[in-house]
């Protein structure tokens, strides 16, 4: 188990206590506003801009290339989130445990963001854009090891749910970006760019947690590997919580990842109009997360359940992606993706706080996170390598969305096993 390998350092009197400490208008709306910058950054590459770099450099296998860079950049983002987040939690020195991380993340991952728009080479793209994963996901387990820092249990729901509106509003705004911009190289840039600065201005105005005492002993390979882990069975909760994203996520992705081209060669939408098409599903996402997001966060802090939201919003969720599956035309693509937002807007506005109020201990907030976050990553390398198959085996992507609305109904399954939290 993870929290076996702690040393007598890592304790949580090695650490001041901070929450509720300093301006809270820097974790209520400071956080979510850095973390669409973030996404800002992340997201336009795998919406749409590194399907179309793909085809640019290798039109003859655009499907199995951009498999294979989504699930490696995904793999690489799985193993560096927890890795980073045992780091940030032993990072001692006056910047504070986080903020070195957010910004040396941020930095590094925008200039291989840089290099993926502007080579030719489909083996320079695959691996600077598994640096960019592993350099922003280093941003986003410090970032979202924030909240459990300085947010009470009281107001996670609240906070949570801004935290997921900002990840999906930056669905929007990242893919308008594009629609203004005709090459790849600045669909991926100019994003990446505000983004960054955004995330960089927040990590230097916020007030950080500092580590008390330095860590008097050094990670062992054992406790590097403890990164990945936790006690399913000493923590049954948080195992059916990360369960529970791992299918949620990974049904949500099926759509995601391969929603370019379903609609170029399923619905006809032509390659001058797929990022202007993009850009109209992911808005009508957005409408429906933000009409349901913040209302069931506060919902969920009110009425003190989580289990019940994180449900009701998988079925939504499930329902939303077959109507895509089966849609005959954008317009009802777009119907589809409403509902799903409806659905995918409550799930992430409870799903963050459920995790943190089963989270094991204080004193490893960014590494437990860390290892939640591989729920997150784990599907975004899967779904990439099994598509080509049960793409085949299903007779085409409606088969595949379908297959991915199974696995949602699964994750919806799971969440009904936790105990810890109503």
């Amino acid at each position: 188990m993870a929290n076996d390998a702690l040393t007598m350092a890592d304790t949580p009197t090695a650490v001041a206590p901070t929450h509720g400490r300093g301006n809270p208008l820097m974790y209520t709306l400071g956080m979510p506003i850095a973390m669409f910058g973030l996404f800002i950054a992340l997201l336009p590459p795998v919406l749409v801009a590194m399907a179309l770099k793909v085809a640019e450099i290798a039109p003859q296998d655009q499907a199995g290339v951009l498999g294979t860079a989504l699930g490696i950049g995904a793999f690489a983002a799985m193993v560096a989130n927890p890795l980073a987040g045992r780091f940030s939690d032993r990072t001692a020195g006056r910047l504070g445990m986080r903020r070195p991380w957010i910004i040396g993340g941020t930095v590094l991952g925008f200039a291989a963001l840089v290099v993926v728009a502007t080579t030719s080479s489909v083996v320079v793209l695959v691996v600077a854009w598994g640096v960019a994963q592993v350099a922003y996901n280093a941003t986003i387990a410090a970032l979202t090891a924030v909240m459990p820092d300085h947010v009470t249990r009281s107001q996670r729901g609240r906070v949570a749910a801004l935290l997921g509106l900002a990840q999906n509003l930056a669905l929007v705004g990242g893919t308008f970006l594009v629609q203004l911009f005709s090459t790849s190289a600045t669909q991926m840039i100019v994003p990446g760019a505000i983004g960054s600065a955004v995330v960089v201005l927040y990590a230097v105005l916020f007030r950080d947690r500092v580590l008390v005492d330095r860590p008097t002993s050094k990670l062992g390979v054992g406790q590097l590997f403890g990164s990945f882990v936790f006690n399913p069975v000493k923590h049954p909760d948080l195992g059916w919580a990360w369960l529970t994203r791992f299918m949620m996520v990974a049904a949500q992705y099926t759509a995601v990842s391969y929603l370019t081209y379903f609609l170029r060669d399923d619905i006809g939408v032509n390659e001058a109009n797929l990022a202007n098409a993009v850009f109209q599903g992911t808005l009508w996402n957005v409408v429906g997360i933000v009409l349901t997001s913040l209302v069931a966060g506060w919902l969920s802090d009110r009425l003190g359940r989580r289990k019940l939201f994180v449900a009701v919003a998988g079925v939504v969720g499930v329902v939303g992606l077959v109507l895509i599956a089966l849609a005959p035309s954008l317009s009802t693509v777009l119907v589809g993706e409403f509902v799903m937002g409806a659905g995918m807007g409550v799930f992430y506005a409870v799903d963050l706080a459920l995790i943190t109020d089963v989270l094991p201990s204080d004193e490893d907030n960014a590494k437990d996170l860390g290892v939640v976050n591989i729920a997150q990553a784990l599907p975004q390398s899967i779904v990439p390598a099994a598509a080509p198959g049960v793409i085949a085996l299903t007779g085409g992507y409606s088969g595949f969305f379908i297959t991915g609305a199974v696995v949602g109904l699964l994750g919806i399954a799971s969440v009904s096993r936790i105990r810890g939290v109503r």
